[in-house]
C-alpha cells in the first residue's frame, strides 16, 4: 500500500513533533533535578543545628530545669524561654549538646536576647550569657566562646558571632546562662549554622592592602 505524498508529510511531521517533545521533555527533567539539587544544597547549608532553638516546643531538647516558657513577652513565634534570678548568685542555665556535620569549616551563632536588671559581678562572665564549647566525641572541652555576655536592661538585640571548627571537635554545647548574677534574660531564635570553607569565605572575605 502506497501513501500520497500529503500522507509522508504528515508521516514526518508527526516524528519530528515527536522528537522536539522529548527533548524538550528531558531538558526539562534536566533542569528540574538540577534545580532541586541546588535548593538542597542551599537548605542544607542553612540547616539550624539547634533543635526547638525558638522554643515552640517549649523546653524539649534542652536540659535543665532553671529556664521557663515566655509566651508573652518572645522575639518571634508563639514562645520564648527565660531565666530569672532575684536573689543569691548561683550559675542558672540551660543546655544542648549537637553534631557537627562532616566538612564544617565553621559555625554560625546567632540568638536574640533581651535583659532586665543584670546586675553583674567581680568577674567579666557574671552576666547573661549565650555561651558555644566545642568538644570532642566524649564531650570534653576543647574550647568556649561568649556569643553574648548582657548586663544591665536591654531591648531584643541580635547577637552573632562566627567561628572557626577547632580540630578534633566533634560536638557543640550550646548554653544560655544567668551567670553568677540576678536578673532577668530572654532567649529566642537560637541558631548555629554549619558552614563549609567556602562560605565562610564568602561572610568573611579576605582583603588585600597594596604596599605603599
Amino acid at each position: 500500500m502506497f501513501r500520497t505524498n500529503s500522507e509522508n508529510k504528515g508521516l514526518n511531521f508527526s516524528t519530528t513533533k515527536n522528537k522536539l517533545l522529548y527533548l524538550k521533555i528531558l531538558i526539562m527533567k534536566q533542569l528540574l533535578f538540577f534545580s532541586l539539587l541546588f535548593l538542597t544544597t542551599i537548605t542544607n547549608a542553612q540547616t539550624n543545628l539547634v533543635k526547638n532553638g525558638g522554643f515552640e516546643t517549649e523546653l524539649i531538647n534542652w536540659r535543665g530545669d532553671v529556664a521557663t516558657i515566655s509566651p508573652y513577652d518572645k522575639k518571634t513565634g508563639k514562645n520564648g524561654a527565660v531565666i530569672n534570678q532575684f536573689v543569691g548568685n548561683e550559675w542558672k542555665a540551660i543546655d544542648q549538646i549537637m553534631t557537627i556535620p562532616k566538612n564544617t569549616y565553621a559555625v554560625a551563632f546567632s540568638v536574640w536576647i533581651k535583659t532586665e536588671g543584670i546586675e553583674g559581678g567581680k568577674e567579666a562572665y557574671n552576666a547573661g550569657a549565650m555561651i558555644a564549647e566545642f568538644t570532642n566525641n566524649s564531650e570534653k572541652q576543647i574550647s568556649s566562646d561568649a556569643i553574648a555576655q548582657v548586663k544591665g536592661s536591654n531591648p531584643w538585640t541580635n547577637y552573632k558571632k562566627t567561628i572557626k571548627t577547632p580540630a578534633a571537635a566533634q560536638k557543640i554545647r550550646i548554653m544560655l546562662a544567668l551567670a553568677q548574677t540576678s536578673g532577668s534574660i530572654y532567649f529566642d531564635d537560637v541558631k548555629a549554622v554549619a558552614l563549609s570553607e567556602e562560605e565562610y569565605s564568602k561572610l568573611n572575605p579576605v582583603t588585600a592592602n597594596p604596599e605603599n
